[in-house]
């Protein structure tokens, strides 16, 4: 019997989208902005309803106190403002509607939402599950290692299996953090090497498949066939000290501990919960009833 296949959320890329999309004046019952919500629980819904998981499961960034890529690199990340302290608000009810609808959340001050989303894939593929890691972060298509994984951009509608990461961005999941190391991340302030972007990076991945073998052959590319190669060859060689450190801070973590072996089976709403959910976030109506609805569905196969 095939082990049923593992959904795992990055739930932040979700509020974030909800929150830019949906109005601030939908409000909790304490007259608190409550739009991210809004959006981040019609997206849970849909996705519920969708796929009808077994096994299920949202990763949170947190405050990343301890975080083990600032103690590699303090810049990581220094470049984005802090969270507005409304936002924060939401997030807190995003994870209490997680448990309310019966679906395990995870965060931590040290690993991101990620490292999260690797180490509970990496746990579940050992016991012979196929992984669904549900986000729009181009970063996490380096976990589609097995061959029924599957990277999913739930609101684009895109989803990629080994080869579908290849024809997307020319190298193999497995290159992608070394892709990234190279190409660097703005987004998370990690410094590429100049003048390399993804394309680059992926022909020089095609000759030397990962950053120890183009440090070791970084001599030897201006010998390759495609435009510049001897400025990049430059580029590389006065900047490749950066690419060790680069990749760990691209190389999504699989081996974060739990403190209890983790369960993502997912059995419904737990209907007290929910009502005392909606009462606070004030959802009424075909809102409420929609997820009643799903409850009732699942109770019964």
């Amino acid at each position: 019997m095939t082990a049923p296949r593992v959904f795992l959320v990055d739930a932040s890329i979700y509020i974030f989208r909800a929150w830019h999309v949906y109005d601030t004046s939908i409000k909790d019952r304490d007259g608190k902005p409550v739009n991210a919500v809004f959006g981040f629980s019609d997206f849970l819904y849909q996705l519920l309803k969708q796929t009808q998981p077994r096994q299920i499961a949202c990763a949170f960034d947190a405050s990343q106190r301890l975080s083990f890529r600032k103690e590699i690199y303090p810049d990581y990340k220094a470049n984005r403002e802090p969270a507005p302290a409304e936002l924060k608000y939401q997030f807190a009810l995003c994870r209490a509607f997680c448990r309310a609808v019966g679906i395990a959340e995870f965060d931590s001050e040290r690993y991101e939402a990620d490292d999260i989303i690797g180490s509970l894939a990496h746990h579940y593929r050992q016991q012979g599950h196929p992984i669904t890691v549900v986000s729009a972060d181009k970063d996490l298509t380096q976990l589609v290692v097995g061959e029924d994984d599957r990277w999913w951009d739930f609101a684009r509608g895109t989803v990629l299996d080994q080869h579908g990461v290849k024809k997307q961005f020319g190298v193999r999941p497995g290159q992608i953090a070394d892709m990234l190391a190279l190409s660097g991340d703005k987004i998370d302030n990690i410094p590429g090497i100049p003048g390399v972007g993804y394309a680059t990076a992926a022909k020089i991945l095609q000759k030397y498949d990962s950053i120890e073998n183009i440090i070791a052959n970084h001599d030897k590319i201006a010998a390759m066939k495609f435009r510049g190669a001897e400025r990049i060859q430059a580029l590389v060689s006065a900047n490749r000290h950066l690419l060790p450190r680069n990749k760990q801070l691209t190389l999504v973590a699989t081996d974060m501990q739990f403190a209890t072996p983790p369960e993502l089976q997912w059995n419904g709403i737990n209907t007290d919960a929910f009502n005392a959910c909606s009462e606070q976030l004030d959802f009424k109506g075909l809102m409420q009833q929609r997820w009643l609805n799903l409850a009732l569905a699942k109770t019964a196969d």
